[in-house]
């Protein structure tokens, strides 16, 4: 055991690390809701409190914490999953300053484009706010012509959203103070409260911009002390102000800067064109500016005053938050540019404060609730107990055939669970509907691994090997298989990440962590395992059942064009039927359509799972309906109504889908559609905006690309090219499947084609994993290309039919029993595990045998008929010939 010491410390300690990380989820959701908000409110009282702890008491009260079920450490749940707070904001477009709509109106523009303009800039600017608070997927939209709708996920404190979306965004420019004016403040501040200030203040970083700096842990104690500084008359000098700086960035001293500005102005925002962040070039590139232009009145002002201020620096300011504060080094007119020490990430999300801060119209606040999960109580419960039974089929199934390998196999399934719920936590990741199809897929890839690794095993028994060498020998063949076929799908997830954004970025996150969990639990604590066992002859050999010959010949190339016609058959009629339907195929996250605030006047209690049946069954396609509780009002029997279909009225101007919507609730009303009040009607924009759409489009794009690479680096430009089209060829017949059933594709959808993507680029792999080793072996023996990947397939269905089997087993459960709500998610799992199989076998395979044809016509071209690729082949036969033929 001594030359395994090292990975046997590995398997410990990452563990360890994984039960610590664990603990707080497992712990904070077996808390009842009462528990939970007695804990936040304590916890958040000691924070106001706590005086500045040494280093042992700052851990040990991290320790008491993480006993007590950290809710930092806590899996985040999106709205679908857990509900949050919705606001809608109006937009008061009377309260436009005259002069700006003006010289819109001069330029052609008319009062529609001008709140259409409106309507866009606040939904930009309240986008950025809900990223800068760290919303996890919110749901933002346009609703009408004057509102936006914005839901934030798990947020339950309505003031604190309130105070999130209704700030101003206003922005202006102020000449701060110099650091000794700004000590002697803190100082007088500091006196005042009898030393409370100071004490929680750190001094600047040596090297930095001699801004004292507030830490984390303090800023709300902080927050507080100033505000009640701001009351005592004198404390703070006439004609200045204290202003903090704005969450840091990740890459950031981890502290908020405190800066003392002179209250007067130099200039708002008003006057701002356009900013943007270009690299520094007086730093070689090193470091980043932003460029900013002002119109012709604001430059020659601030040109005036930035003349009279040069060396001082000049605080950027938006909602009363310092962006930056930076030095004034030339004279600013109407184009300038603001340096400092920025990277690109911080010049960029400046530049975007500067140009989304100020906005030219004020926003009411129209209506604040709590709503519930999108997908529903029962139906959450249903997806859950139905993964739950799916996975604990596959449990059980693996030991029956796989025996003592199949529970090792299990053994490695629930501590790459365990690590991928460590891991979601660790990273802060939330974790929706498209989360848990990527964690559906990694599962599956977990389990293929480990089959994999036994059919290996089993070929190396047949062969005679002894237990250890069977043991070696199957995890070194494996090993390259599943690094390639996982490394491809780490690739598709880091590039989704980066280029995707909202549910897509969910997806990666959960995807990249469960590969890295399936890698590691498969050939790290698997093979620890086995050689833990056999190194104390605790097992002196390894049985497994069969369901296919390991002598079988299945002539599967012989069906190649049969396939192939099948196959563009299906793709023609399928992607037909999809474009006949156009809009139809989407849901209604991708489309305009209303949303509802009902109350149905009952003395029964009625249940959001009953409201969507109602709703189903009358023909409203796929109704997103959720528990609605508004301020001051409780949740019995309120609801908000999600509905694909935009407001159309009758000729009397009564709401047709009002009273479409009474008329199909009025039995969960005791019979009377009156009971069924229509509180509020509002049309709205798509949640999934053409940002996102481009996103998704431009990650996909991006994860062919590199795929391509990396196949092509690892085998050649054919595989990577018959790979690509077999995902193609996936992911049309799915679509063609959703049209031909009638079906609309939702985000929960998009992300089940995502796993799709991934399973059969995993299940084409393997294939051809197989395909190369066999040609190194057998190319040159007698056998033809064709006959070599005919071998190949069969050599390798066995685990292809298993891997499949047992990730039906968790979708097949899902689709029968999982509720309405998931049905089309794992319909399109469904389709797309049984059309990815086939593909790897008749799509992918034939591809690389066509393209080999191709170039070998190619590379005989213009030569003699015996020199052509078939005599070439006929010679080598014969020189061959007294070699046995493995076959």
């Amino acid at each position: 055991m001594k030359k395994h010491l090292a990975r046997t410390l590995l398997i410990y300690a990452t563990l360890v690390v994984a039960a610590i990380y664990v603990y707080p989820t497992i712990g904070w959701m077996t808390l009842s809701p009462e528990e939970r908000t007695a804990r936040l409110e304590a916890w958040k009282t000691e924070d106001d409190k706590v005086e500045r702890l040494s280093a042992w008491e700052e851990a040990t009260k991290k320790v008491r914490r993480w006993a007590m079920c950290d809710r930092d450490m806590v899996i985040n749940l999106g709205l679908d999953l857990q509900g949050g707070v919705q606001m809608v904001v109006g937009i008061n477009i009377d309260g436009m300053d005259p002069e700006a709509k003006q010289k819109k109106l001069d330029i052609g523009m008319t009062e529609s484009d001008i709140l259409d303009e409106m309507q866009q800039q606040v939904l930009q600017t309240i986008e950025r706010r809900a990223s800068e608070f760290g919303a996890k997927e919110p749901i933002i939209q346009t609703m009408g012509d004057r509102q936006i709708q914005v839901q934030l996920p798990g947020e339950q404190d309505v003031e604190r959203a309130r105070q999130l979306i209704m700030k101003t965004a206003y922005l202006t420019f102020h000449i701060a103070a110099g650091p000794e004016q700004t000590a002697r403040v803190i100082q007088n501040i500091d006196t005042h409260f009898k030393g409370d200030l100071l004490k929680r203040l750190q001094r600047p970083a040596p090297g930095g911009d001699m801004v004292m700096q507030i830490p984390l842990d303090q800023i709300d104690y902080v927050r507080d002390l100033i505000a009640k500084a701001k009351e005592v008359p004198g404390l703070i000098p006439e004609g200045f102000i204290i202003a903090l700086g704005g969450k840091p960035k990740p890459w950031d001293q981890q502290s908020y800067g405190i800066y003392l500005l002179h209250e007067e102005t130099m200039m708002t925002g008003d006057g701002l064109t356009q900013a943007m962040a270009r690299p520094d070039d007086k730093t070689g590139g090193s470091s980043w500016m932003i460029l900013f232009e002002l119109d012709s009145a604001s430059g020659r002002i601030f040109g005036e005053r930035t003349k009279a201020n040069i060396d001082n620096p000049m605080a950027i300011v938006v909602d009363g938050v310092v962006e930056s504060a930076p030095v004034i080094r030339d004279q600013i007119t109407t184009s300038g540019s603001i340096t400092g020490r920025f990277v690109r990430e911080e010049a960029q999300d400046l530049a975007i404060a500067l140009n989304s801060g100020s906005l030219p119209v004020p926003i009411v606040e129209e209506q604040t609730g709590v709503v519930g999960p999108r997908l529903g109580a029962e139906s959450i419960n249903k997806g859950v107990w139905s993964a739950l039974v799916g996975l604990i089929l596959v449990v059980v199934f693996m030991p029956i055939y796989y025996r003592l390998a199949g529970i090792v196999a299990n053994i490695a399934l629930v501590l790459n669970a365990v690590l991928i719920i460590a891991a979601l936590a660790y990273f802060g990741a939330t974790l929706t509907l498209p989360g848990i199809a990527g964690l559906i897929l990694t599962i599956g890839m977990a389990v293929d691994a480990n089959v994999l690794i036994f059919e290996r095993m089993r070929e190396e028994i047949r062969n005679g090997k002894s237990l250890a060498a069977a043991i070696d020998g199957g995890f070194a063949h494996a090993t390259p298989a599943i690094m390639d076929s996982n490394v491809t799908t780490l690739i598709a997830a880091v590039v989704l990440f980066q280029f995707g954004s909202g549910p897509i970025e969910g997806f990666a996150v959960t995807l990249g962590i469960g590969v890295c969990a399936s890698v590691f639990s498969a050939l790290v604590i698997s093979r620890s395992i086995f050689d833990f066992f056999a190194t104390r002859k605790w097992i002196k050999n390894i049985s497994m059942a069969s369901i296919i010959r390991h002598d079988s010949r299945i002539p599967f190339m012989q069906y190649r064009r049969a396939g192939a016609i099948v196959s563009i058959a299906g793709i023609v009629i399928g992607l037909g039927l999809f474009a006949m339907r156009g809009n139809d195929n989407f849901g209604v996250e991708f489309s305009t359509g209303t949303n509802l605030v009902l109350n149905i006047r009952s003395d029964q209690q009625v249940t959001d799972a009953e409201v969507r049946t109602a709703l189903t069954t009358a023909g409203f396609v796929e109704p997103t309906v959720t528990e609605y509780e508004s301020e001051g009002e409780g949740a019995q029997n309120r609801f908000m109504v999600h509905l694909g279909e935009a407001v159309t009225n009758a000729e009397g101007g009564e709401s047709t889908i009002s009273s479409r919507v009474q008329e199909t609730l009025k039995p969960l009303a005791g019979g009377d559609s009156a009971k069924v009040e229509i509180e509020k009607e509002d049309m709205v924009g798509p949640t999934v905006g053409r940002q996102l759409k481009w996103d998704a489009l431009k990650a996909i794009i991006y994860s062919i690309v590199f795929i391509v690479i990396y196949l092509w680096f690892r085998f050649e430009l054919n595989y990577s090219v018959g790979a690509i089209i077999a995902i193609v060829h996936d992911v049309a017949i799915t679509l063609g499947f959703f049209a031909l059933t009638g079906r609309q594709i939702s985000l929960g959808v998009v992300a089940a084609i995502l796993t799709v993507i991934g399973y059969s680029l995993n299940d084409t792999i393997i294939v051809y994993d197989r395909i190369r080793e066999d040609v190194k072996l057998y190319r040159g023996r007698g056998l033809s290309l064709l006959e070599i990947m005919n071998r190949s397939v069969n050599e390798t269905l066995s685990r292809t039919l298993l891997t499949s089997g047992t990730t039906l087993f968790v979708v097949l459960v899902l689709y029968f029993f999982g509720g309405d709500t998931i049905n089309d998610f794992a319909f399109a799992l469904l389709i797309g595990i049984v059309v990815g199989t086939y593909s790897s076998i008749f799509i992918a395979s034939p591809v690389v045998y066509y393209w080999n044809q191709w170039r070998e016509r190619v590379k005989y071209a213009g030569k003699k008929p015996d020199e052509g690729p078939s005599q070439r082949r006929r010679k080598k036969s014969e020189k061959s010939s007294s070699v046995e033929n493995p076959a």
